[in-house]
């Protein structure tokens, strides 16, 4: 599987995972990205107003493509991490992966 040597300026596809208080299972949904033979992408991970050590857990994970994203309070809404994550995207391809998934 080739290495990504560095965050391209516009990866070719965006994966948005959205989550709230999950950081129980974001090492499997994140760990289940990035080791997809196919690496040109980033993935964001958005949280929706994060109270838990989601943050953390994502930062363990040291990989350029990987941002983590914290609205500033929980909306309710997974509508709400969905569009901050279109908002940051880079890439011309969209995709969302549920935090549980």
């Amino acid at each position: 599987m080739p290495e990504p040597s560095a965050v391209a300026a516009s990866p070719r596809v965006t994966v948005i995972i959205p989550t709230y208080n999950w950081s129980s299972v974001l090492p499997y949904s994140i760990g289940s990205v990035l080791r997809q033979s196919f690496t040109d992408f980033e993935l964001l991970v958005v949280g929706d107003g994060c109270t838990d050590d989601s943050e953390q857990v994502v930062a363990a994970n040291a990989d350029p493509r990987l941002r983590w994203i914290n609205l500033p309070v929980n909306d309710g809404h997974q509508s709400a991490p969905n569009n901050q994550g279109l908002r940051q995207a880079r890439g011309s391809i969209i995709a969302y992966l549920g935090h549980d998934d």
